[in-house]
């Protein structure tokens, strides 16, 4: 008796972690002042493992942090506006210099993504503000961070 209703608990159990989490080996973030933004909302707007930055609400990288709090991710893919050193949303923007205020919740990525952040872009991580870019976000979270077109 003790056996199956320690069998029928850890099922009981498992089935509520698969209810209240979902994982997702890619999960994409598309910022709304990303380059072709028609042809991202066209790609991929009904995929459940879409997220689009709502330019009315402040501050992109807590709407990410909110929306993904459950969420269990190896691959982290961000299309934003870039350039060398500065992933730029339409609310704020990653830098070298904002990185000690963003700090605190780009610590929370390692807890939702488990392998890397693909930037899709061919300039972020160019030149010394890119690379110094790069170490860091990769210091900060503990992450592999990378760019692809």
């Amino acid at each position: 008796m003790n056996r199956s209703r320690l069998t029928l608990s850890f099922i009981f159990l498992f089935s509520m972690t698969t209810v209240f989490s979902q994982n997702y080996p890619v999960f994409i973030v598309i910022d709304e002042i990303a380059e072709d933004l028609d042809q991202l909302k066209s790609e991929f707007g009904n995929q459940p493992n879409a997220f689009f930055i709502n330019g009315f609400t402040p501050n992109a990288i807590e709407q990410f942090a909110s929306a993904t709090e459950k969420l269990q991710i190896e691959e982290l893919h961000i299309y934003a506006a870039t350039k060398p050193g500065a992933i730029v949303f339409n609310s704020i923007a990653i830098t070298s210099a904002s990185l000690t205020e963003l700090t605190p919740v780009l610590k929370e990525w390692s807890s939702v993504v488990s392998y890397k952040v693909v930037i899709h872009s061919d300039v972020v991580f160019s030149g010394d503000e890119g690379i110094l870019l790069k170490q860091q976000l990769e210091e900060i979270t503990g992450l592999l961070f990378s760019t692809q077109n």
